[in-house]
């Protein structure tokens, strides 16, 4: 499905399931392949840039929020444009850095450079309800550029949190209903997920659903055995 948005036919899709169901193993699984296995990441037509965000449980302001989300995003891209996993797995790399390898290994694109002028924007606090730029920037960047960006948000029940006095959830009908860059969701609350989230609202009819089910008595046996 993700490799699919590369020709306009993915639609923003939910993966529901209980607790320790595997759904965001799926999901690490599936970004790495993308990650690593297109033939050529460089090739802004042919390929389908892979972002991974966890939507945070903590207490945070819609500054922090947007500036983590925005430098989220572009740390992905860059990292999978130039080929390097450092930029999103190594700890120790500033976004100073990225930024640096992003104008030297990385085609700079009108979306890229919007990207980078957002980052410095909501870091100034001088943008009007950041957390909407935020969450629009990766629909921004495609639609800009007529590229495939997937965005795979996990924990995205964390979005209705109460200590929470911002709305993420209200901003983001526009950014998944793009067919360049279709958003992937899934969450460990399925009742507050499906029902309080995608079963009403701003979101509401804009996911495909996908549910995953345990195993049979017959296949937990048989995976038990073969253990």
């Amino acid at each position: 499905a993700a490799l699919e948005a590369i020709g306009r036919r993915t639609m923003s899709t939910v993966l529901l399931g209980q607790r320790r169901m595997g759904k965001t193993e799926i999901f690490k699984r599936v970004v790495n392949r993308l990650f690593f296995d297109q033939e050529n990441p460089a090739d802004l037509d042919h390929s389908v840039v892979p972002v991974y965000f966890s939507v945070p449980d903590t207490v945070v302001d819609r500054w922090d929020f947007s500036l983590r989300y925005v430098e989220n995003f572009i740390r992905w891209y860059v990292a999978f444009r130039a080929g390097d996993p450092d930029l999103v797995t190594g700890s120790d790399v500033l976004f100073e850095d990225v930024k640096k390898i992003a104008f030297k290994r990385v085609e700079m694109t009108d979306g890229l450079k919007g990207a980078f002028n957002l980052h410095g924007g909501i870091k100034r606090k001088v943008v009007v309800i950041p957390e909407e730029q935020a969450v629009m920037l990766p629909r921004g960047v495609s639609d800009r550029d007529e590229t495939s960006i997937v965005m795979f948000l996990d924990e995205f029940q964390n979005t209705r949190l109460p200590q929470y006095d911002f709305d993420i959830v209200g901003w983001m009908q526009q950014a998944v209903e793009s067919p360049t860059c279709p958003h992937f969701v899934t969450g460990s609350a399925m009742s507050i997920l499906a029902r309080e989230i995608l079963g009403r609202g701003a979101l509401f009819g804009r996911f495909e659903s996908h549910p995953i089910e345990a195993m049979t008595a017959y296949w937990g046996t048989e995976l038990a055995l073969r253990s």
